[in-house]
């Protein structure tokens, strides 16, 4: 008779209910190493950040997590540090791919603050090794919307621009209208004297 030794791994869901506790027993194979999740966001496709019809136009970041195990992750969301659940849709269980997991995560947001370069978007990928949780994170940053918006540093530099072009014209002006009245002033004095 063979016997074989298989280890538990106990994941509280934090379901609530009252006066019980409900905990979710996963078999993991001792034989696998555990390896955290690689994290990393994609930004939004050029198709819906085209799509202009909507009154509250929304973008869709997508969070993927990949080549870990076990599956014991939770994925959350932040904008500029602070946490966002809403407008989040989150695989419902991590897919097995080659012995190692995967799980996505889609996070829609306004298109205005998407399309702000000061936002940070953040995905923070929770993932338990049977002892400990350790937080992955990958960040992406908002862009420059189509809608105008420029940053302080592109307004400083056009304006100076501006002002250098003017100076040159004003100048230019100058000259043109000495010389024209150099030119004014010849032709009369020239006129006088054949008179």
């Amino acid at each position: 008779k063979s016997s074989s030794v298989s280890f538990c791994q106990c994941l509280n869901l934090g379901i609530k209910v009252p006066h019980v506790k409900l905990h979710f027993f996963v078999f993991a194979d001792p034989d696998r190493p555990v390896t955290p999740p690689k994290v990393k966001i994609l930004r939004p496709s050029q198709r819906e950040c085209r799509n202009q019809k909507e009154k509250q136009r929304k973008k869709t970041l997508v969070c993927v997590a990949s080549g870990f195990y076990p599956d014991h992750v939770t994925v959350s969301w932040k904008i500029n540090d602070e946490d966002f659940s809403s407008g989040v849709a989150t695989d419902s269980a991590a897919q097995e791919i080659e012995g190692s997991y995967r799980i996505t995560s889609r996070f829609k947001v306004n298109a205005a603050l998407w399309e702000n370069q000061e936002n940070s978007f953040m995905c923070i990928v929770s993932f338990f090794d049977g002892e400990t949780t350790t937080n992955h994170t990958a960040t992406l940053h908002g862009v420059q919307g189509k809608g105008g918006g420029i940053t302080r540093g592109e307004y400083l530099k056009v304006t100076q621009s501006a002002k250098l072009s003017y100076v040159v014209v004003i100048v230019k002006s100058c000259i043109y209208g000495v010389f024209v009245g150099f030119l004014v002033w010849k032709l009369q004095g020239s006129s006088r004297k054949h008179k």
